[in-house]
């Protein structure tokens, strides 16, 4: 039996018949903004909607291996997604031969979220803005800096940053985002670009510097950060993401009531509080207004990708 008009709830009510129970396929470890996100969805859903969603974890590849075991599901609804950055924009430019088409070989849903990217360093750096941070850097070439994935977006993050400062820094990256937090706060590397909800707390209680944030505009989670821009990266400007997808073959119908049960889920007012709180912005969508981004962006990032395929491993 599907839900929708079936459940009463007339805040999810579609034409189409949903499952009851679905899966979420994440490729990314506890601590990661991915988690982070299906976490909240899981409660948000069943709240709104009735449905009972459950989260599974693939690691391997930085989430291709996910994404890739996803896309050959059955088309029936009940096996999504989280699309990221990384996954279904970065991945596709920076691997030879590509795993998959991004668009061809998965069906839009919705964007689900954006959000910043929070710069931020261990206080034995000793430096306490993006201007003593570069100038550091060009001193000295050497700072490390940590991510959970290579092209995922902590890493177009720091290479963004090199890109307009003209400093460089040496990539670190972790299989583990809570691995990469203790060796992060106890000095082993000097900084991270990371996901605003899981590095803000550990700046608030003085494990790390919070230096700026990616966006073009200040977070309203923490309003005193500047941009990056302002700080001393002119023009700097990302904003990392989340979205939904299924199978290819899944039919439009149930993309689109997909989208429907997603966007309430998401405009719920628990749920907007939830996300505001960590800095992270619902950007609910039409599957082809997510058609639509996606093609944007995997443009938009395909000379900073460049760049990064260039990079000695």
């Amino acid at each position: 039996m599907g839900v929708g008009r079936q459940t009463g709830r007339d805040r999810c009510a579609v034409n189409t018949p949903l499952p009851r129970a679905i899966k979420l396929v994440i490729g990314f470890s506890p601590g990661s903004m991915s988690d982070d996100i299906a976490k909240i969805l899981v409660d948000a859903l069943h709240a709104e909607c009735g449905i009972a969603m459950t989260v599974t974890r693939q690691l391997g590849e930085n989430g291709i291996a996910a994404a890739r075991w996803a896309a050959a599901q059955a088309p029936d609804g009940m096996m999504l997604f989280m699309a990221t950055l990384g996954t279904h924009a970065i991945a596709p430019l920076l691997n030879t031969p590509a795993p998959y088409d991004p668009l061809r070989d998965f069906a839009p849903v919705s964007l689900l979220t954006q959000s910043p990217m929070l710069l931020a360093c261990h206080p034995a750096l000793g430096v306490r803005s993006v201007a003593e941070l570069i100038a550091r850097a060009q001193r000295e070439p050497v700072l490390t800096y940590a991510t959970s994935a290579t092209g995922g977006a902590p890493h177009l993050a720091a290479e963004l940053f090199e890109s307009i400062t003209g400093t460089t820094l040496r990539h670190v990256r972790y299989d583990e985002t809570e691995e990469l937090y203790r060796d992060l706060e106890a000095g082993r590397v000097a900084l991270s670009f990371n996901n605003i909800a899981s590095m803000l707390p550990r700046c608030k209680r003085g494990a790390l510097v919070a230096l700026g944030v990616s966006t073009a505009a200040r977070s309203a989670a923490a309003p005193e950060l500047p941009t990056l821009a302002e700080a001393g990266a002119p023009g700097y400007e990302m904003s990392n993401w989340t979205g939904i997808v299924a199978p290819p073959a899944t039919p439009r119908d149930m993309t689109a009531a997909l989208s429907e049960v997603f966007t309430a889920a998401l405009r719920a007012p628990r749920t907007s509080a939830l996300l505001a709180a960590q800095g992270i912005t619902p950007r609910a969508t039409s599957p082809q207004g997510f058609t639509d981004f996606m093609s944007a962006e995997r443009e938009r990032w395909r000379s900073v990708v460049a760049r990064i395929a260039a990079t000695p491993a």
